[in-house]
């Protein structure tokens, strides 16, 4: 038998093991799990496999993921034939991309995933993903980051 095994169909290694991925979402991120706000509000499709061909192909790194960056426009998508909504259809604005970053930290922190202590870090560093990514800067300077709602409710309790 050989170690590790090859994928072929050769008996002297033994039977064929099957390979297992998570279901996904409609854009390629996994449905399982606890999902961040960066799978929440995508800005790419994040997988912890990577199956690959050609020269890399067996290279023992397939369990080291990969990022696809969704395409900045709908032209730069139907020009590269990728099924997944740009950033600029998915995000007209950044005002409804910012208000999707908040809610989806507001979830995270409700349902105790993340620390108050840790949302506003977590946004500054979405919505600046978001701006280098393509999704439209606001008109003048970027409003002031607030905090996330359930964390304001707990500032309240102390």
């Amino acid at each position: 038998m050989i170690h590790p095994p090859t994928y072929e169909d050769n008996p002297l290694n033994g039977p064929i093991y099957p390979s297992f991925v998570p279901k996904t979402d409609s854009d390629g991120n996994d449905i399982a799990g606890v999902r961040l706000a960066d799978v929440t509000v995508p800005l790419a499709t994040y997988t912890g496999w990577a199956l690959r061909s050609g020269p890399q192909a067996n290279d023992g790194c397939e369990g080291s993921g990969q990022m696809i960056p969704f395409a900045r426009t709908a032209a730069d998508r139907l020009a590269t034939g990728d099924p997944r909504p740009s950033i600029e259809e998915r995000y007209p604005s950044f005002g409804e991309y910012y208000a999707k970053v908040k809610n989806a930290l507001n979830e995270m922190v409700k349902a105790r995933l993340m620390l108050c202590e840790d949302a506003d870090d977590e946004q500054a560093r979405l919505l600046q993903a978001g701006l280098d990514k393509g999704v439209p800067a606001p008109d003048g300077n970027l409003p002031p980051q607030e905090q996330v709602p359930a964390c304001h409710n707990a500032d309240k309790k102390k």
